[in-house]
């Protein structure tokens, strides 16, 4: 039987990573299976914590310093997640690259179908971008998708790492073309997200992306528009998106701004009369209308004011 106060203290010097008192403690206990101690609620065993906190010595003696069990590193907590993808989702690097040398699956999948390389695109700093390059380099399978079939790139692309994006499109360059279950490709992503640069590198890889809907007909300048990032709407535009370009419900990028209260778009688009003021979507709802009927206020003033003019 597990003595719960042992399990807790274990856990407990290793969330703390005192690595001497670790191990004296193990000493004092006898403990030859740590897989046994774990968090109730996750399920996480201590090297899920290790490789999260990316204490590698701790990880080291882990790996190394039990005589068992066999296949340690792949060890899952309750949402079938391994200690290597704590190691990728927190870009923890060194502990990637020595967990995989001991033999951890580069495309293990957690819940939700989420492989490390996954996790490890969900961050934008340089650690994350050298975690993603040792599991690409170690094989990891870049087409694998989640349960929303989301692949590595549109991950990438959601946190803005242009590194990792270089990276996964310099070793894949089909995969531009992927698309999500609702077909949102890695522009759609990158606009709605707000990232300019990578809206510049996509577009140069695949021009055909900017004309590309979603199963909503929505287009990466519709979804610019969404983000707020006045940037990367007026760099759709110099890319050559169509202003007057509908989604399925016939809305134009200025009912699209109106609804969510983008006022920088809703002038630039009527001083340079881009869009008519009063153009109706599918519903016969004008830009205007969408503003009152979701309270936005200073997008009603704006559109009041180019009326009168």
């Amino acid at each position: 039987m597990i003595d719960a106060l042992i399990s807790k203290e274990f856990l407990h010097l290793t969330q703390k990573g005192d690595f001497q008192k670790l191990k004296n403690f193990v000493e004092e206990h006898k403990i030859t299976d740590w897989t046994v101690f774990r968090h109730e609620v996750s399920g996480d065993t201590a090297l899920h914590v290790s490789a999260r906190e990316g204490n590698l010595e701790i990880v080291l003696f882990l790996c190394n310093g039990f005589s068992k069990p066999e296949f340690k590193t792949d060890v899952a907590n309750k949402d079938m997640k391994r200690p290597l993808h704590e190691a990728a989702q927190f870009a923890r690097p060194k502990v990637i690259e020595f967990l995989l040398s001991q033999g951890a699956t580069v495309d293990a999948l957690k819940r939700a179908d989420w492989t490390p390389l996954m996790l490890a695109c969900t961050k934008n700093t340089p650690e994350a971008f050298n975690s993603a390059k040792i599991l690409i380099k170690n094989r990891a399978n870049l087409e694998l998708r989640n349960k929303d079939g989301w692949n590595c790139l549109h991950i990438a692309c959601r946190s803005g790492n242009i590194d990792i994006i270089q990276l996964i499109l310099s070793e894949m360059k089909p995969l531009i073309d992927s698309a999500s279950k609702n077909g949102r490709t890695a522009l759609h992503i990158a606009a709605f997200h707000g990232f300019s640069e990578a809206v510049e590198i996509l577009a140069a890889a695949s021009k055909e992306l900017l004309t590309k809907p979603d199963y909503s007909g929505l287009l990466p300048l519709h979804e610019s528009v969404k983000s707020k990032n006045f940037e990367v709407f007026n760099r759709l535009l110099k890319l050559g998106c169509d202003i007057n370009s509908i989604d399925s419900i016939r809305q134009t990028a200025l009912h699209i701004a109106a609804s969510i209260g983008n006022v920088p778009v809703i002038e630039y688009i009527l001083q340079n009369n881009l869009i008519e003021i009063d153009r109706q979507d599918g519903f016969q709802t004008t830009p205007l209308l969408a503003a009152e009927r979701n309270k936005m206020e200073d997008a009603v003033n704006c559109l009041k004011k180019h009326m009168k003019q």
